[in-house]
């Protein structure tokens, strides 16, 4: 079922490897991606094919690139697993299941419930995506449902290679992702680095529930600056370490291995803290403030129920934690991903004053 490839050639835009990832989604936001090629890598660039190249200069302003033609494969669109599904097992409701799934390096984890579909069904989708690509070595299936205070998700093993463990990249970073023992989420890659670049340099940075600390390392990546990564679970600190040493990093890292409330005993002041704990980072932003400097940032992440106006929803749950608060300023609050039909998750920047 592997593609078949065939050559075109079309104006490229040449990036350095440690930009590629950005510049990519930001050529894919304003459609200026061909999607349909596949991109091209030398030792030192990544061509991406492009359908105009006008808008280069104020799109890519921060990062080097050059502009010529290449010679791209041709990346046929394979049948869509949905109809392949559907002829093999046509008693079931496909358009109803999600096939959505998360690609961690090598490996692609699905989230299919196993009360409605079975294991003999699972595995054949696991065989299908794994025959979609040289790349993926590995399928797992994740329950919906995290365990423990270290936020762990049961996994259990579809296609391919028998491991949990790879190497995750995001924007040039390296995150070392132990699937089966410490908490992840592919899914706020943009939000790692939107932070990392939001003016941290010099800054004194707290990082709660730091899981295998992707925040702390976008921030470390890119500045010059300090960042406390606490997480309950110790193997979640050793995917951090391990991703330390790893990557050329600006900043510090002070891993620890303790609940965050802990940090409040440190007596330790910060210029900004991050909290992601989606389910409950809210109850823990009036302790935050306790820890942060005047003029400092809080940066949350919170499940809400979805309804019409989820940002009057979110600005009332603050307003109720941050009686004793007397001056704070909303810097952003976005409504991100949808969780589960009834649930979204929603992003938020408190600037305090005093």
């Amino acid at each position: 079922m592997r593609s078949i490839l065939t050559e075109n050639t079309v104006l490229s835009v040449g990036i350095p490897h440690k930009n590629a990832e950005e510049a990519r989604l930001q050529l894919l936001r304003h459609d200026l991606l061909l999607t349909n090629l596949k991109p091209i890598k030398t030792k030192d660039l990544v061509f991406f094919p492009v359908v105009d190249h006008r808008q280069l200069s104020k799109l890519l302003h921060n990062i080097s690139f050059t502009v010529q033609e290449c010679t791209f494969p041709i990346k046929h669109k394979m049948e869509p697993i949905h109809k392949v599904l559907k002829k093999e097992f046509p008693d079931i409701q496909w358009n109803d299941t999600s096939l959505k799934f998360d690609q961690l390096g090598d490996i692609v984890v699905l989230k299919l419930h196993p009360r409605k579909i079975s294991l003999s069904v699972r595995q054949r989708v696991g065989e299908l995506i794994l025959s979609y690509s040289k790349k993926i070595k590995t399928v797992l299936n994740k329950s919906d449902v995290i365990e423990g205070a270290e936020r762990i998700y049961p996994i259990e093993h579809l296609a391919g290679e028998k491991r949990w463990k790879s190497w995750h990249q995001e924007y040039g970073v390296l995150i070392w992702v132990d699937l089966k023992r410490a908490y992840f989420n592919p899914r706020l890659a943009e939000e790692h680095h939107r932070v990392a670049v939001s003016g941290i340099e010099g800054k004194k940075i707290l990082d709660m529930f730091t899981g295998v600390g992707p925040f702390a390392l976008h921030c470390a990546k890119h500045a010059l600056c300090e960042i406390v990564a606490i997480d309950i679970n110790p193997y979640a600190i050793a995917a951090l370490q391990k991703s330390i040493k790893k990557n050329k990093l600006k900043g510090n890292i002070h891993p620890i291995i303790a609940d965050s409330l802990s940090i409040l005993r440190m007596h330790r002041s910060f210029d900004r803290i991050i909290i992601n704990l989606p389910d409950y980072s809210i109850n823990y932003l009036s302790l935050a403030t306790k820890l942060l400097k005047k003029g400092g940032i809080v940066t949350f992440y919170q499940f809400i129920s979805k309804t019409e106006n989820p940002k009057q929803l979110i600005r009332k749950k603050i307003s109720s934690q941050l009686t004793n608060v007397n001056s704070y300023k909303e810097l952003n609050i976005k409504v991100g991903r949808e969780i589960s039909p009834s649930r979204i998750q929603v992003n938020v920047d408190l600037l305090f004053t005093s």
